[in-house]
């Protein structure tokens, strides 16, 4: 794989994983309209371990926060209380994306369906964030909403759809504000990434043996940089301003999309 290819998907990867615009349907997309490339399943493995390494690194203060109260048995503190609502959360998506998985669904890879996701899953978005109203918070998050938002996050195996974009949609229409719907995002990527990755890699170990080269060594260190930077800079946006850039994006791609699959 030529170096300029290495750096344009770990630029596309580490732009759009964690920003509501969907990262799968730019991986697909941007191949086929402008370079006709191939990304091998390894180097995509390695493209979003590098993604997962970067939101572990942004978010270490709320996960060793977990990880303590979990460790002491401190049910009623608030890292404990995450860790339930995350597992509850992730729990829909691992069932149906092993569904998907075991079933090989092309049809939802088509430029088709990715246009129409984009498209229509940006105008909900837009529509949540205008008439957003804050009633609840990240830390009174309970096992409902986790699990309302969950089964919201199974839609994001759908290419265009956007994981993040679909969580932080649940949560704007659920009453959270723009910042903790993204934080309940970002926390929810690690579970996701960590079984989606783990699946594919035990997969190709299978197939293949050992997969690991140098390709991927540049791959997560691209991506994780990249993927840093964008969290960081995500997230103080979000704290301060709409998400009306992204609706508009979202729209303005998916007309695109559309146009060039029906034309």
């Amino acid at each position: 794989m030529a170096l300029e290819i290495i750096i344009i998907l770990s630029l596309i990867q580490g732009i759009t994983e964690f920003l509501p615009i969907s990262s799968s349907a730019h991986l697909i997309i941007i191949p086929e309209f402008f370079f006709n490339i191939d990304s091998s399943r390894g180097f995509d493995v390695s493209l979003h371990f590098g993604s997962l390494l970067a939101v572990i690194y942004y978010l270490k203060k709320d996960l060793m926060k977990i990880i303590s109260d979990t460790m002491y048995f401190k049910i009623d503190n608030e890292g404990f209380i995450i860790l339930k609502n995350l597992i509850i959360s992730t729990i829909p998506v691992i069932i149906v994306g092993f569904l998907v998985h075991i079933n090989n669904f092309d049809i939802i890879r088509s430029l088709e369906v990715i246009g129409w996701t984009t498209l229509i899953f940006g105008i909900l978005l837009g529509i949540a964030d205008r008439n957003l109203k804050v009633i609840k918070y990240f830390k009174s998050l309970n096992l409902k909403d986790a699990l309302v938002i969950g089964i919201a996050q199974t839609l994001a195996i759908i290419p265009g759809t956007s994981r993040s974009g679909i969580v932080i949609t649940a949560g704007l229409y659920m009453g959270f504000s723009r910042f903790d719907a993204s934080k309940y995002s970002l926390l929810l990527s690690i579970p996701v990434i960590i079984a989606a990755t783990t699946l594919e890699s035990i997969n190709l170990f299978i197939e293949k043996g050992f997969f690991f080269n140098n390709e991927m060594i540049m791959g997560i260190i691209l991506s994780f940089c990249v993927a840093l930077i964008t969290i960081t800079l995500f997230m103080k946006w979000i704290n301060k301003a709409s998400l009306k850039i992204f609706v508009a994006y979202r729209i303005m791609l998916g007309i695109l999309i559309l146009i060039y699959a029906y034309i």
